[in-house]
């Protein structure tokens, strides 16, 4: 059980470091912390928005 949380905190963490150091630089620890153990649903978020973003250029690209 340990090991499913540690994997899941060091996940968390790596997600948190790139979002912070590639994207967005995290405005104060709060946001830091909720990045950190709610990185389930900022990462579902990003696929979601990267494939959407994708479809609507493969629609665009039909459409000329």
């Amino acid at each position: 059980m340990i090991d499913y949380i540690m994997s899941y905190l060091v996940v968390g963490a790596v997600w948190m470091g790139i979002w912070d150091l590639g994207f967005q630089k995290m405005p104060n620890n709060g946001v830091r912390i909720r990045y950190w153990l709610l990185w389930p649903f900022t990462l579902g978020a990003f696929v979601i928005g990267v494939i959407n973003a994708t479809i609507e250029t493969w629609n665009d690209d039909e459409k000329m």
